[in-house]
């Protein structure tokens, strides 16, 4: 299993970095949190493929526990049977394991804790070690243990190894900011300073985010599984001892010949798993000693070097603040100086205006009487323009005048010449 999660989480890794950056181009500053925290050091790629391979390995156990479950539930729904309660000496009980062995429901249940058990246990009692069942079941119990302990050891070691892994991206991100300090030209190594800083918080943040989502991780599923080992211990305890035993007759004839030698054989074994098992743990506890020690030395020197460090960037940083700051005063001496002089051009200039707009003043004064006294002149040839019209209206009622009397004369004429036509044809009329 831990193979399977290990080649697992390495393919996890592989997918990760092939598809986050695209979805995250669909979200906003997605692009920016995925390349600062997953892909801005090599460091954070080593980190995220820790984590990964942690991840699956718990999945994968996490996935095995429904059969577990699966398996002590059937397993018991088979000794609640009236076949196994009623049988004799135990013989139903073995016959029905080995049956339930032989044909299971589902062939995955072959690599549950309780399918195991079950075989230690038919192995045990059809060798004829009936009687010694209990310490049996108490060495399996250890074993199991020891085995869920060894099985969490490549997690414990991923958890351990990813916050080390953000300490060294800490002292590494430190130690480029140191190396790209030049106070000389503070200005300009800002932003590289700034960038190894970033590489030492990225890198630590994402190893204890990493880190501790590894440990609840780890928790949530050992706990599950210690709780199937219980129930497989207590299933032990409760079914199999009472159930597969000898009868008192045959429990108390003394063993001889191979069933002799087994049981001293299986003395044997169970003093040497004994001894191995005390030496493990103190090897195991020996190991957590060196390991914290190791951790502590290695914090230590870690707290050591990074005091060490914020000294001298400490220093660094108080010369190069004061050569900024009399660069500064130095500046700003010029800049008032310049501001001065440009005051001085500005105020001149501003005189200038000021003369120019008092000639203009005058010249604009002038010309507005010149303008008045033009009006005053319009206003006359206006009043005469007005004097000519009426004259000439009158002259108009003159000519009207005149031609009515023209139009009298020729009337009077016409008259006259009408009363002569008349008057000479009325002498003739009268001298005829």
């Amino acid at each position: 299993m831990t193979s399977i999660g290990t080649f697992l989480g390495i393919a996890v890794t592989v997918v990760f970095y092939l598809v986050a950056p695209p979805i995250a181009k669909c979200f906003s500053g997605g692009p920016e949190f995925l390349y600062r925290y997953f892909c801005s050091h090599p460091i954070e790629y080593v980190t995220s493929g820790l984590f990964f391979v942690g991840m699956a390995i718990l999945a994968a156990k996490w996935r095995q526990l429904p059969t577990d479950r699966a398996v002590i539930a059937n397993v018991r729904e088979l000794a609640a049977t009236a076949q196994w309660v009623q049988a004799k000496a135990g013989s139903g009980a073995v016959q029905s394991l080995t049956a339930w062995q032989a044909d299971p429901p589902k062939e995955i249940w072959r690599s549950t804790s309780m399918w195991h058990r079950v075989q230690d246990v038919l192995h045990y009692v059809n060798a004829g070690r009936n009687n010694g069942l209990e310490d049996h079941l108490k060495y399996l119990a250890d074993l199991s243990v020891d085995r869920l302990i060894q099985s969490f050891s490549l997690i414990r070691t991923v958890t351990w190894a990813v916050p080390i892994m953000g300490f060294l991206g800490t002292v590494v991100g430190i130690t480029l900011a140191i190396a790209n300090v030049t106070p000389e030209q503070l200005d300009s190594s800002l932003p590289e300073v700034t960038a190894g800083l970033a590489v030492a918080f990225d890198t630590t943040a994402q190893a204890l985010t990493m880190s501790m989502l590894l440990v609840f991780a780890t928790y949530l599923v050992e706990r599950d599984e210690q709780a199937i080992l219980n129930d497989v211990e207590q299933f032990g305890i409760d079914s199999l001892v009472p159930f597969i035993s000898q009868s008192d007759a045959a429990a108390a004839e003394p063993a001889s010949g191979l069933p002799a030698l087994a049981t001293w054989t299986a003395e044997i074994l169970a003093q040497q798993t004994d001894s191995w098992s005390q030496h493990l743990t103190a090897m195991q506890s020996g190991w957590a000693e060196t390991l914290n020690s190791q951790t502590d030395s290695l914090a230590q020197a870690l707290s050591d070097e990074t005091t060490a460090t914020l000294q001298s960037h400490r220093v660094a940083s108080d010369s190069a603040r004061d050569q900024y700051a009399a660069t500064l005063q130095q500046s700003s001496q010029l800049f008032v100086q310049q501001m001065q002089q440009t005051m001085m051009t500005f105020v001149n200039r501003v005189d200038l205006w000021q003369n120019a707009m008092r000639e203009s003043s005058l010249a604009s004064a002038g010309q507005a009487e010149e303008l008045h006294r033009l009006g005053r002149t319009m206003l006359q040839l206006t009043e005469s323009e007005q004097k000519l019209v009426q004259l000439q209206e009158s002259l108009n009622e003159n000519l009207q005048t005149l031609q009515m009397v023209a139009t009298l004369e020729q009337t009077v004429q016409s008259l006259n010449a009408a009363v002569s036509i008349l008057t000479s044809k009325s002498y003739m009329r009268a001298a005829a």
